[in-house]
């Protein structure tokens, strides 16, 4: 296959940037990077948050940086994930200096957290999203899940008896997660269950939801981390663990992250997205969808032995296959 070039602008979260480019080297293309905000400081981060409109003189320079250094190159594909910062007018503006550039948008936040990049997905030529209900609501917007990486399939085929944790927890810390875990895992702990939870939240985020969040009102800081795991670190919880706590943000309904590594890993699960009922992985055996918990059911569940599923599937939700579909445009069927 000749050698291709992207421009690929996405978040460098967990190291998920470094695998997706890696893939795409393997499939033929050279990549060119960019991170898809200004900074990855924990003020700008959180400033974009609260209030993007402060940070618009920063946004403004980095997309004048981003245009200066690719221009006179020619990319056969621009791929952006989210696009959190970037306007219409910025995206139709690189377009104009890529004509012969295939543009794909991925969201794998939902649109509700990020409402302007709706208005992006008329500018590309292919825009897919993690969200059902987005999918289903928003036209030209098409549906593919997340995926896991190698890492988590060579946890899969680790045949470990014994395992540390029953119970494992790492997420961020949003405001129907911590008011749930906050009441349901110290009573877990209380049945004998081992639970491991891992809460990060942003230092300004914090202190914003502690002042102007209802559920954060009784927090105390000691409850949360404030530095993420490392990608390795989030591996060897996993290693230990033999069940996987998940919650979706209350605005998304989309699969998140953790639910495809956790699949990649032949772990079982508890979540509150009753979606995954839909999904060709499902199997109640290996995955309890909690709504109005029961602790017996729960403790259940926990003695349950996890139930491999067919190759075929597995294999769809890899990250070799979701380049595929990005790059081919073979919309795999997930349901």
């Amino acid at each position: 296959m000749k050698n291709k070039k992207m421009l690929y602008i996405g978040t460098p979260i967990f190291n998920y940037h470094n695998k997706i480019i890696s893939e795409f080297e393997e499939q033929g293309y050279s990549v060119d990077y960019y991170n898809d905000r200004p900074s990855e400081s924990s003020f700008v981060k959180g400033i974009i948050k609260i209030k993007k409109s402060l940070m618009n003189s920063l946004i403004n320079r980095y997309f004048d940086k981003i245009m200066s250094e690719t221009k006179g190159k020619r990319y056969d594909l621009v791929f952006i994930v989210n696009c959190k910062v970037f306007t219409t007018v910025m995206i139709k503006q690189l377009r104009d200096s890529q004509k012969s550039a295939r543009f794909v948008l991925y969201m794998w936040d939902s649109l509700t957290l990020y409402p302007n990049s709706e208005k992006l997905i008329p500018i590309f030529d292919k825009s897919y999203s993690f969200d059902l209900d987005d999918c289903d609501s928003i036209d030209n917007l098409y549906f593919m899940p997340l995926f896991f990486c190698e890492e988590y399939q060579k946890l899969g085929k680790e045949n470990v008896q014994k395992r540390e944790y029953d119970i494992a927890s790492v997420c961020t810390a949003h405001p129907n997660r911590y008011k749930t875990m906050h009441e349901l895992f110290p009573t877990l702990e209380l049945k004998g269950i081992s639970v491991f939870s891992y809460m990060f939240l942003n230092r300004l985020q914090y202190v914003y939801n502690k002042m102007f969040v209802p559920e954060f009102k009784g927090s105390r800081s000691s409850e949360f981390k404030f530095i993420p795991l490392s990608e390795q670190e989030n591996i060897d919880v996993l290693k230990k663990s033999n069940t996987v706590f998940d919650m979706q943000h209350n605005k998304q309904s989309g699969l998140t992250m953790r639910t495809i590594e956790t699949l990649g890993a032949n772990r079982k699960m508890i979540t509150t997205n009753a979606n995954i009922k839909k999904y060709d992985f499902y199997n109640e055996n290996n995955i309890f969808v909690m709504d109005k918990y029961s602790l017996e059911d729960i403790e259940q569940f926990i003695k349950h032995k996890y139930e491999p599923i067919s190759q075929d599937i597995y294999i769809k939700y890899s990250l070799h296959s979701w380049i595929e579909t990005i790059i081919n445009e073979e919309d795999n069927n997930y349901f």
